[in-house]
């Protein structure tokens, strides 16, 4: 994957461009930044809300199984809402032109265009689980859903009676895309069904960039010689060359209905290009004083998500936040978290996350925890159990992202350009806070026994020692370890309990197995935190009990001015009714509103699942 410009990977699946990116092109708009890139991004003219292998239905298939990303269309579409409403808001707060000039102008979103291209994932879906009737059967829901975000070629004849001041175009790409395909040699490429990068001969496929063993020698999937006369860059996405001539047999209007150019397809004046073009993705030194600490890198889950898995996905919103930031922030809160209070004891301002793309600012470090996410990758999907799709190693690889864009080859020269990254030198001196492994034991208690999660403990830690050893190998010199809490104490598990058997509790009301298997991933950790510190010499590496300040906290609440560990502040839970926080539901004929309660600050549950400020603020000063 080479960039446009700079021969190096650009997050694109090609050798060059899109057909997204002959479009701006043609368009005389720069290239999108993608709305999940929050390094560097440019938004002033549109913004791209795609991400490989999306489809048009909710998938419940995962990322690492089938490269089928969880950010489904009906996702992009509340990304876009949010998008809108962040940046008209910050927009009209900003107070100088320089604060203004990375954002849209909010008056040019209805003059914008936007694109769609999908479904071809849904239907590789539908070859893998269905029959060729099933499929058959599933494509007009597929249509419906596609309906639902722009209300295909029947559906958008419709759609213009039914929006009458939208300028709606169908684009013919399968036409386009078919005829460079059957008549290739005439274009001046080689066979259509030759790869490009990659390895694929006798049913044995090493995908483009990769390495993989071939009778026993190890082949690596290179690119071709010339890229510029294949069709396919990689057995499934186009070559820059390919897209380009697609593009110029779009572009002009022959296949679209109505047949008019893209530079006459809107009715109004063009100043923004959004996009919502779904790729398909191929299925495939030393610690210091704490004076002097630049910045904060934090791996982790909702504990110390501070809105990744909000601008990822659907956002949390009221009552959260409500106590400090008196508004949805983005945390399982109704306040800060402890990551929060870390960053005040040492000076720095919140970190901001790294999927949040509005308005950030990554000078003092950056957060790629998100809620949900694990350390293992799970075969979960997020929408059926809210497992991440982003595991501690994809954390750690968005870490080496930013810290490639920081090279000197490739930061920007402007000051204007670097005024919101961090400063590559301070990468070493930075702190690394880790605080994971809480759901990696409750996707254990879902889907095995006891014996079997007591059995993947070592393979949990020895991935989070190999994280540390990565960041490690990138720089990092000071760890923040954090060992998981007393999940048997999580209220939301409590609650139901009824007449539990002799010891299914311990003497403070806790699920007393789930506890003991806590205690046993901490001992291992401990251990594989003391082996670390013999193997990364140059390393200062602290293990932080967070499971003791929590229990003693949950044991002595009353003492510590809480009321009952197990009341969950915000929700509705008990005698078989679960009402989310912040949620409505229907409880014997009576719509119920699950509201926060009275004073958060007494309370040291906030939603079941996460801590209150107040309880936040205990034990990171307990710590």
């Amino acid at each position: 994957m080479e960039t446009v410009s700079s021969k190096k990977p650009a997050g694109r699946d090609s050798d060059g461009r899109l057909i997204i990116d002959f479009i701006a092109e043609c368009l005389g708009l720069p290239y999108l930044s993608a709305y999940l890139n929050s390094v560097g991004a440019d938004f002033r003219h549109g913004a791209n809300f795609a991400t490989g292998g999306s489809t048009l239905r909710r998938p419940n298939e995962t990322i690492f199984e089938y490269g089928i990303s969880p950010f489904y269309l009906d996702i992009q579409t509340v990304q876009f809402d949010q998008f809108k409403a962040r940046t008209s808001d910050l927009y009209n707060q900003a107070k100088s032109p320089a604060d203004k000039s990375k954002l849209p102008r909010p008056e040019d979103f209805s003059k914008a265009l936007y694109t769609f291209d999908i479904g071809q994932n849904d239907l590789s879906v539908g070859f893998r689980k269905l029959s060729d009737v099933q499929l058959r059967a599933a494509i007009p829901d597929i249509v419906d859903q596609f309906a639902a975000a722009v209300q295909l070629k029947d559906r958008v004849v419709r759609l213009r009676s039914d929006l009458p001041y939208a300028a709606v175009t169908y684009v013919d790409v399968y036409t386009a895309k078919y005829g460079l395909i059957s008549s290739t040699s005439n274009q001046g490429f080689t066979d259509p069904l030759k790869i490009c990068c990659g390895h694929h001969e006798d049913g044995i496929n090493v995908w483009c960039g990769t390495k993989g063993i071939v009778n026993g020698t190890e082949v690596y999937g290179a690119s071709c010689a010339d890229p510029s006369t294949y069709v396919s860059w990689d057995g499934v996405h186009y070559s820059q060359a390919a897209s380009q001539w697609i593009a110029n047999h779009i572009l002009n209007g022959s296949l679209s209905d109505p047949a008019v150019p893209i530079d006459q397809a809107c009715n109004k004046a063009r100043r923004i290009l959004v996009s919502l073009v779904l790729r398909v993705r191929s299925a495939e030194v030393m610690a210091l004083p704490v004076c002097v600490v630049p910045a904060i890198y934090n791996f982790g889950d909702s504990n110390s998500d501070t809105g990744g898995i909000s601008a990822a996905f659907y956002p949390a919103g009221e009552p959260y936040g409500e106590t400090f930031f008196h508004r949805p922030a983005g945390r399982a809160s109704d306040g800060r978290l402890i990551i929060d209070f870390i960053a005040e004891r040492l000076g720095l301002p919140y970190l901001s996350a790294y999927l949040d793309s509005i308005h950030t600012n990554f000078t003092h470090g950056a957060d790629f925890a998100t809620g949900g996410s694990t350390i293992r990758r799970q075969n979960e999907s997020w929408f059926l159990h809210n497992v991440s799709p982003f595991s501690l190693d994809i954390q750690v690889e968005h870490f080496d992202q930013v810290a490639c864009i920081l090279m000197p080859s490739s930061s920007g020269k402007r000051p204007s350009d670097r005024s919101n990254l961090p400063v590559p030198e301070e990468f070493p001196k930075a702190l690394y806070t880790l605080d994971i492994g809480q759901n990696d034991l409750a996707a254990g208690f879902r889907q095995m026994s006891n014996e079997q999660i007591a059995a993947s403990i070592p393979d949990i830690v020895n991935q989070l020692a190999a994280a540390v050893q990565q960041l490690y190998q990138k720089g990092a010199r000071a760890f923040w370890i954090h060992n998981t809490g007393p999940i048997g104490c999580l209220p939301v598990g409590v609650v139901n309990v009824r007449d539990p058997a002799p010891g299914y509790l311990d003497e403070h009301g806790c699920i007393k197995y789930q506890n003991e298997l806590a205690i046993e991933f901490n001992k291992q950790l401990k251990d594989k935190v003391i082996q670390l510190r013999t193997e990364l010499s140059q390393a200062a590496l602290i293990y932080v009990d967070m499971y003791s300040a929590k229990y003693e906290l949950i044991s002595n609440a009353k003492n510590q001015g809480f009321e009952d560990p197990f009341k969950i502040c915000c929700g509705r839970y008990g005698n078989g009714t679960r009402v989310g926080c912040g949620q409505r539901a229907n409880i014997n004929g009576t719509e119920v509103y699950a509201g926060s309660c009275e004073d958060p600050s007494t309370v040291i549950s906030w939603d079941g699942v996460h801590y209150t400020e107040a309880a936040n603020l205990w034990i990171t000063n307990y710590v």
